[in-house]
């Protein structure tokens, strides 16, 4: 008799936590190696403009982390809304500029296009 416990499949149980969560955002980018030191600069200095759009289109506790080894960002944002927040971003200009700056610091062909992880667990 097989004791082994069968599991829905994982995209199942990841759609259907109660854990997720509509205002928070966890995403993943993917960073030349050679072309951090630059990267990070940039960041300290990022453009007024931006730094406005987020706000105004409903970024908070927006965060980069960096695991250096790999060049892998994770980034984390909060929102009332974290779709409405992207789609609200996506849609300016400053976001198109900073966009397209930023390209060349990503792993080709994806690695500027944010993987979204899902959320599967939250202690408040």
């Amino acid at each position: 008799m097989d004791n082994e416990v069968q599991f829905p499949p994982l995209s199942h149980q990841l759609a259907a936590t109660t854990q997720k969560s509509p205002t928070r955002c966890c995403f993943l980018l993917h960073v030349r190696p050679e072309r951090l030191p630059e990267y990070i600069d940039v960041h300290q200095h990022v453009w007024d403009e931006m730094r406005q759009a987020l706000t105004d289109s409903g970024w908070r506790n927006y965060s980069l982390f960096l695991q250096q080894e790999t060049g892998m960002v994770v980034g984390y944002f909060e929102s009332d809304d974290v779709d409405a927040a992207q789609a609200a971003m996506a849609d300016t200009d400053v976001n198109s500029r900073w966009q397209a700056e930023m390209a060349q610091y990503f792993v080709a062909p994806d690695g500027g296009t944010n993987e979204v992880l899902p959320q599967y667990f939250y202690l408040a």
